[in-house]
């Protein structure tokens, strides 16, 4: 699909932005996310189970017309489109494409949409890496440190989301402001680039890329009241 050439490029240059603005309301393990998506291209995650299900077109009935959402395939390094038009989702399995806790898409509307995600806290967790680019965010609806001692009941507070880095990976994070990314690499032990020597720290509702150098899971067990 000649798509992916086109919108790979443009996720490491000056492609989009999971949100302007998030409010993140919970209890225990079931809540609500309010968070405002901008018009035009963006990298959006939903950090809640949302039922019955997380396709696409069950979190988003009825966007504005003419609204394309494009998920990563990093198996054929390909992008899955659908597009709402005429009151209807089509394109490339709109009935398959789900948007669940630790993945990732670009969205893009022609307006801005003032979207609420509903559903339950994934406290268990594993995000699958593959080698080269994946597009994903955290499960749990937190921003903290990319890396760090994750809350597995021994930590209080907890240090960081859990992804356990490996020489030559690279993280990528939309800039909405000159619309670039953020860079930052793992390397030698230590992180270097955008975050000035820090671990990247993706926002509430964010999706970014990772490019793995190999691949592994990103696993997490949140302990609820440790935190």
């Amino acid at each position: 699909m000649r798509t992916k050439t086109l919108l790979l490029t443009a996720a490491l240059t000056a492609a989009g932005v999971a949100t302007s603005m998030a409010q993140v309301y919970s209890v225990n393990m079931v809540g609500y996310i309010n968070v405002t998506i901008p018009a035009g291209f963006s990298m959006l995650a939903n950090h809640l189970n949302n039922s019955p299900d997380n396709l696409v077109m069950t979190l988003f009935p009825a966007p504005p017309e003419g609204t394309r959402v494009f998920k990563f395939n990093p198996v054929n390094d390909t992008y899955d489109q659908i597009l709402f038009l005429g009151g209807v989702w089509e394109g490339d399995g709109p009935e398959t494409m789900t948007l669940g806790p630790g993945e990732g898409v670009f969205i893009d509307p022609p307006s801005p949409i003032a979207q609420t995600f509903v559903g339950e806290v994934q406290l268990q967790s594993t995000v699958d890496l593959v080698v080269g680019f994946n597009m994903v965010s955290s499960v749990l609806p937190q921003s903290l440190p990319l890396d760090g001692l994750a809350n597995d009941g021994n930590a209080t507070p907890p240090a960081g989301l859990g992804f356990v880095p490996a020489e030559g990976d690279r993280v990528f994070r939309y800039n909405p402001v000159n619309r670039t990314y953020n860079q930052d690499l793992f390397l030698g032990g230590v992180w270097e680039g955008d975050s000035g020597g820090l671990a990247p720290e993706p926002g509430i509702s964010e999706a970014f890329w990772i490019s793995a150098s190999g691949p592994r899971s990103w696993s997490r067990n949140f302990v609820v009241g440790v935190d």
